[in-house]
Parts: C-alpha cells; sequence; structure tokens
C-alpha cells in the first residue's frame, strides 16, 4: 500500500514508468536508477526495477550473476510472443521493492525488437502491471547505446531521467539524446523528461573547468534549466555574484561519492540501506541521500516544481 505523504506534500502521482538513461556509458544511470527505485520504496511505494541494460552489471552487483547467465530468463518469451507468467521474471528484494534482472537472453529481445513494434514492451509487460495496480511505480535501467532495447524502454516509460556528467563527450551524448529520443518520440506518447540531472560533480565551480561549463550551461538554458532539480540549480544572475566572491560557493549536483558503488560491491545492498547501517553518516553521504529523495519526489510528482 502507498504511504500517504505529509500534509505538506502532493498526492503521488502514482502509475508511472520511467527510463534513466542516456545514450552514452559511464554516467551513472544504472546506480541511479536502482536508488531512485529505492528511495521510491522507502517512501512507502509498490516498485519494481527493471535492468534492460544488456552489460547487466547492476543484475550481477546485487548478486543475481546466476539469474543473468540463465539463458531461460527471456523477456523475449512475454514481451514478442506473449506467453509466460510475469512471475516468471520477477524477484522480490530484501528491501521491499521487486526486480527483474537482466540476462544474456536481452540479445534476443534486441534482435526480436528489430522486427517487430517497439511498442510491445509497453503493451505485454509495462503498462499491465500498472493497469492491475501491482506496482505504483516501474523505474527502468535502459542501457546506454541507442538499442531497440534502450529505444523501447523510453516509449513504454514515457518519461525520463536524464543523467549527464562533466565533459565534452558526455555534452555530446546529452545532445544525442535529447535529439534521437525527446525530439523525435510521437506525440500520442505525451514523452517528458522529468529531471535532468548533473551527476558525478567533482570540481569547484568557481574555476572555468568541465563541471563548472555543465553546470552554468544548463542553468542559463532556456530550454533545459526548467528541468533541474533543487540541487542543481543556480540562477543565472548568481554565477557572477559566485565569482566575486559575494556569496558562498556552493556544490550543486550531484558529487562525485564513491559510496554509491561501494554500496554494491560490498555489501550489495542501495546506497540508503549502506548509509543507514553506518555508525557515522558523512556529509557528502547525507547530501547525497537527500538528492536521491528529492528525485524520488521529482517521480511521485511528475516532474520538477518550483516548490
Amino acid at each position: 500500500m502507498t504511504t500517504k505523504p505529509p500534509a505538506e506534500e502532493a498526492e503521488p502521482i502514482t502509475g508511472q514508468a520511467v527510463s534513466v538513461n542516456m545514450l552514452k556509458g559511464g554516467v551513472g544511470k544504472s546506480i541511479l536508477a536502482l536508488n531512485i527505485a529505492d528511495r521510491l520504496s522507502i517512501r512507502g511505494h509498490d516498485v519494481l526495477f527493471m535492468d534492460l541494460d544488456p552489460n547487466g552489471h547492476i543484475t550481477e552487483s546485487l548478486g543475481y550473476a546466476d539469474v543473468f547467465a540463465d539463458p531461460t530468463h527471456d523477456l523475449t518469451n512475454i514481451v514478442i510472443h506473449e506467453y509466460g507468467e510475469y512471475e516468471e521474471y520477477i524477484y522480490p528484494t530484501d528491501w521491499e521493492w521487486d526486480f527483474v534482472p537482466a540476462s544474456v537472453k536481452l540479445s534476443t529481445l534486441e534482435s526480436e525488437l528489430s522486427e517487430n513494434s517497439i511498442t510491445l514492451l509497453k503493451k505485454n509487460f509495462i503498462q499491465t502491471l500498472l493497469d492491475d495496480g501491482r506496482y505504483d511505480y516501474i523505474i527502468m535501467d535502459g542501457g546506454g547505446e541507442w538499442s531497440h532495447i534502450a529505444k523501447a524502454a523510453y516509449g513504454a516509460a514515457a518519461r525520463t531521467i536524464i543523467p549527464i556528467p562533466p565533459g565534452d563527450m558526455n555534452r555530446s551524448g546529452f545532445k544525442r539524446t535529447y535529439k534521437r529520443v525527446v525530439q523525435e518520440m510521437p506525440d500520442e506518447l505525451n514523452f517528458r523528461i522529468l529531471a535532468i540531472v548533473p551527476n558525478m560533480i567533482s570540481e569547484y565551480i568557481k574555476h572555468d573547468k568541465a563541471d563548472r561549463r555543465l553546470l552554468e550551461s544548463l542553468n542559463r538554458s532556456d530550454t533545459f534549466a526548467k528541468y533541474l532539480p533543487s540541487f542543481a540549480r543556480i540562477p543565472p544572475k548568481e554565477w557572477d555574484a559566485i565569482d566575486d566572491g559575494e556569496v558562498e560557493v556552493p556544490k550543486p549536483g550531484m558529487r562525485k561519492n564513491s559510496n554509491l558503488e561501494n554500496a554494491l560491491e560490498e555489501k550489495k545492498v542501495p546506497f540508503g540501506r549502506y548509509v543507514e547501517s553506518q555508525d557515522s553518516v558523512s556529509e557528502n553521504d547525507r547530501l547525497t541521500l537527500e538528492h536521491l529523495d528529492e528525485l524520488a519526489r521529482i517521480v511521485e510528482r511528475e516532474g520538477v516544481t518550483n516548490e
């Protein structure tokens, strides 16, 4: 059951699927998707997390290497050929959300989708699970390449969160994602960006380096600034004040945090569960958890608000 939100928060918009992705690898999308799913569950929602990345890094990191190697774990059966039961592909976890692991057979789904409508993932899997009320949210890691699976995940969700780290190659990947996905999705899907997340930020933003250029360009953009979470938002007029030393230099965006990966590598748990098990919590860990909770609220509200 969904926990009633505090009085000051809007009623969550449930029945959503969200693809967390950008058309480039190494941007932190898998860890972000996993932890958004986990924080939504912490907030009282019924959540399904799907690993649709053919590399299966999150699947193996969470301890499902045997499922990843299992040729019978083949979503092609239900998505394309419409036989089998959903329960064959859905695994309960220790964290009160369910999981569809990746498998070696995602390559089969990729090839089958190339000859069939990409709407089948939505029709035969995603939408059915949402319509019957089994899940409030389905969060998908859609892989980092422009594949049939990635396109099917985008189409099935019609909602996306886009992580973007600093660097020219990542900015090129973001532009490619915007052009190929956002601008080309059919109007009838009502496709929406829920948030753009400057990710893996490490540099001091007072200096003209990649981190600063990414954050400033997004904040000054008439097109993209409205998608920035509050933790990544700096009004254009404040940049000069930062440079002049008139305000304390902020630390916007999702900062680099080795514990996001340590949680998986050492404990095979989501970041929040790892932090909660520690005797003391660092400032960076506390802020990271707050930012993940804000992203969960953004999903609940179906986008960034000005609150």
